[in-house]
């Protein structure tokens, strides 16, 4: 075989490629992401279900798996999308003034490494799936991997950052209140708020 003969196979061969290239579709599994803009406001209720339905058929994940309504659980055994649990919210608190997170206080914007890969921190009285939301019948029958149940008397869950992180970073108190004080839902029902303060992480 000649060398001119050698160029135009592999001509042809890039060719080939180049077309197998371009009509091959693109197919993304995600379409939506945070990006550390405004929050968004909606009631824990909906939250719990809503957060949940991002992986369901039409969410905006690209899936396929059907969300049980009542107690929110699926059949998928690869991801596990959920409203943030109490437990969850303080390992990520504790997590950032760890050698691993951000070295300072956080301030409003800023994020848990101190850098872009973090986690975006709103200090803007954020709901996390916790409580003694009795009234609430998303929250009384979601499967427990989906709450934290608590009762106006407190009783400390492990890794949920209330009492063990009192003073990290600036906070003075534990973001525990008494039952006249909890952060209220409604009337009858009570609900845990962290960034109470709108100043500490760890409040």
């Amino acid at each position: 075989m000649n060398k001119k003969s050698t160029i135009k196979i592999i001509f042809i061969t890039f060719c080939l490629w180049l077309m197998l290239f371009v009509i091959t579709p693109i197919k993304a599994q995600a379409a939506l992401q945070s990006n550390g803009g405004t929050p968004a406001v909606k009631n824990i209720g909906d939250w719990m279900l809503q957060v949940r339905n991002m992986q369901s058929l039409g969410g905006t994940l690209g899936r396929t798996d059907t969300i049980n309504t009542t107690n929110l659980t699926s059949n998928a055994t690869d991801l596990d999308i959920h409203m943030e649990k109490n437990t969850e919210y303080g390992a990520m608190a504790i997590l950032s003034a760890s050698s691993y997170g951000n070295p300072g206080k956080i301030e409003n914007g800023q994020t848990t490494t101190g850098n872009e890969t973090g986690v975006v921190i709103n200090l803007n009285k954020e709901w996390v799936a916790a409580g003694q939301l009795l009234d609430l019948s998303v929250f009384t029958n979601a499967n427990g991997r989906y709450k934290n149940s608590y009762t106006p008397t407190y009783s400390a869950k492990v890794g949920d950052a209330i009492t063990e992180t009192k003073g990290w970073h600036g906070s003075t108190s534990s973001v525990w209140l008494s039952e006249s004080q909890f952060p209220r839902y409604a009337e009858t029902i009570a609900g845990l708020i962290r960034a109470y303060s709108r100043k500490y992480i760890f409040l």
